[in-house]
Formats: structure tokens, sequence, C-alpha cells
């Protein structure tokens, strides 16, 4: 299978434009956690882990966060219709909760427009899409439009579960992926009118979740991870008639053919980022049946994507994981398993990840005591800022 790390955890052991170059860290990489009950703050100095604070809301899911340079961030609250404003204490980095707006429920991803004036939420829970103004100076939210996810949702699924709301190379259309309604819907930004102009249909039962963007010259592509079939889509952009359209050029597994899920039934792709390289494609593989789950990696040439290696995440769920701001190291956050947080050098020319991770921290520190009986509790979300 792929490369595991088991034995070695025994021995001791997720937006830049895809043509911009990674930001230069320094020695100390600052994050953002998210976990049931918890937002987290903490640092990474090349070696460990560590904590450096807590905001605790019993019954929140912040499960996506969005960070506002220089001291700013927004959290999601999938568990109810709230959006929340965070600052970061200078000194301490300690997240203190300033003020929060409702929307739809059950959000679980932001993405600011080009200019970070505006910041559009996909609502998992209620099927719907939230335009927020952020424009003013205190970064305080001001809900401008609802907008209900069009069409009919796969029938198995009973409902439009739109993902993920991500910003276009261009700057002015969002790519929703619907994951109950096997589709990917296209938002249209222009003039501030925030309408879904397109949706393109997927297999029923795909489960469209996250994806990323790929730019190859002048041609832009949409890579797509679906959480049901587990399966990675590649898709050219098309920019026709003062619209987006996307064709589809490739799928396969996102396993890889080498490395398939001991469980194919449960198995259920998670997320998906794209290096500014616009060559390394990364994928979480969840609920694999197998010992740990996996971080599968693809890399992008001539109009294909072609599988390249396959690690252990360390854990069990790895829903979120992100590149570091540098991109030589890739942040996982495991919900159960062994490690919570696993940190992962990234060679970057070849865009490898190697399979012994640099340091992990375990559930235990970062899951909420309330919770620590309950299984699966671990963090959902790890973000450099």
């Amino acid at each position: 299978m792929f490369r595991t790390l088991t034995t070695l955890l025994a021995i001791g052991t997720a937006v830049a434009m895809p043509s911009v170059k990674p930001r230069q860290s320094s020695s100390i990489h600052k994050l953002l956690i998210g976990t049931p009950f918890q937002i987290l703050t903490g640092t990474f100095d090349g070696s460990k882990f560590a904590i450096t604070g807590n905001h605790t809301a019993a019954g929140t899911a912040p499960s996506w966060m969005l960070y506002k340079s220089p001291a700013l961030f927004y959290a999601v609250n999938e568990n109810a219709n709230d959006t929340s404003l965070f600052t970061l204490d200078c000194g301490t980095g300690n997240p203190t909760f300033k003020s929060a707006a409702n929307g739809s429920s059950g959000v679980v991803f932001l993405e600011f427009n080009s200019d970070k004036t505006r910041m559009v939420g996909a609502a998992y829970g209620s099927g719907m899409i939230d335009v927020w103004d952020v424009s003013a100076q205190d970064g305080s939210l001001k809900l401008l439009k609802n907008i209900v996810v069009p069409g009919e949702p796969n029938p198995a699924q009973g409902a439009h579960h739109p993902h993920q709301a991500l910003l276009d190379p261009t700057g002015r259309y969002f790519v929703i992926p619907d994951l109950g309604g096997d589709s990917v819907h296209v938002l249209d930004s222009k003039d501030d009118k925030y309408e879904i102009t397109n949706t393109i249909s997927l297999p029923v039962g795909s489960g469209p979740r996250h994806g990323g963007f790929i730019t190859d010259g002048d041609t832009h592509y949409y890579a797509l991870a679906t959480e049901l079939s587990s399966e990675l889509y590649l898709f050219e952009l098309k920019y026709d008639d003062d619209k987006l359209n996307l064709t589809q050029v490739q799928k396969q597994s996102t396993y890889g053919a080498a490395f398939p899920p001991a469980n194919a039934t449960s198995a259920a792709a998670g997320e998906l980022v794209v290096a500014s390289n616009n060559r390394d494609v990364y994928v979480s593989n969840r609920l694999s049946g197998n010992e740990t789950d996996s971080i599968a990696h693809f890399t992008y040439s001539g109009a294909k994507l072609d599988f390249y290696d396959s690690v252990s995440s360390g854990g069990i769920l790895p829903r979120m994981f992100s590149l570091s701001t540098d991109e030589k190291l890739v942040f996982v956050a495991n919900q159960a398993g062994d490690a919570a947080l696993a940190a992962f050098k990234r060679t970057e020319d070849s865009g490898e990840l190697d399979p012994t991770p640099v340091a992990t921290l375990p559930q235990e520190s970062l899951v909420a005591p309330a919770l620590a009986a309950t299984p699966s509790m671990g963090p959902q979300f790890v973000l450099e800022i």
C-alpha cells in the first residue's frame, strides 16, 4: 500500500492565485487550527508544534477560517447560521472574538473576492450561498445576499450541499462544487450582482467536494476531487460570451492505480490543494479502511494529471490539509487516529512529500475536553497565517 508511517509513529515520532510565487515565511510558522468547540492558535518551529491560544465556544464547529492580514480572520460555525470575526493579539497571537452575523446555516467554506471587500460562503447544511460585504475598516460583516442553489439534488442525498466557493484565476467567477447536486455552479460577481450563470453536471453519485485551479500559459484548468466516488477530475475553463464553461478532459481515482482503498464503499476524498507551481496537486483520501488515511500527489503536464505518489496522513479522516506559506511543508489535520496534526517536508523541485513526519501532535492535545470521549473530534482545519 502507500508508504505508511505507523511504525515510525510508534518509534517516536488550507488563496493565492495559481501564478503567484509562494510567500516566504519566517522560521516560526504561525497556525490557525479549528476543532469542534475550539479555535486554536499555534506555532511550528521546524521540529515541533506548540499551542499558543484557545477560544472555546461549546456547540460550535469552526471547520473553516479565512485570514485577513494583518490580524483578522473569519470563522464559520458549521453547526449553526453564524459567521464570526476574530482578532489576533499581535503579541501573543491569541484569538479574540469580535463580532458575529447571521447568514445561512451550515457554512463550511469562505472565500474573498479579488480585493477582499466581499466574502462568499458555501452553506453545506442549507444548500445556500452567502455573499457578505466585508469592506468596513474594522472587518465587520454585512450580509448582502442569500442565494438558493438551483436545480434538483441527487435523490439519494435529498438536498444541495455546496462545499466550496473558489475564486477563479480571472478574479470574476466563483466555482462552487455541489456535493448534494452532483454538479458545479458558476457564480458571476460582475457588477456586484453575484448571480449563478452556469451549472455543470457530473455523474450521479460523484459528490463534488473541493477543487483548485491550474494555469498553463493562457489556459486555465480546474482540478476537482469528488467525495462520494473518490475521483479526480480535470476540466478546462472556457470563457465564452461573458460566461464561464467547464469542459471535462480527464477523470481518474484519487488513489491512483497502485494504491486502492481497503474499503472502496466508505472511501471519501476530502481536500484538494494546488501548489503555486501549477504542477503539484495533492488530495486527501479519507475513510479508506487502511490503517491510516493518505495524501495523494498528482502532477500536471500537458493538459493531464499523472499520479505520482501517496503517503500516510499519520491518522484518520484528514478532512483538510494545507501548504505552508513557503510551500516547504504540508500541515495535515486528522480528525482521528494517532496524529491529530502532522507536518511533512515537501521537496520543492519534485513536490514529493517525505513519508516520515517532521513532527506530530496527538489527539488528546487538541480535542476539546468536553468531547474527549466522542470519536473523530480532532482538528478539521489548519492554516499558516
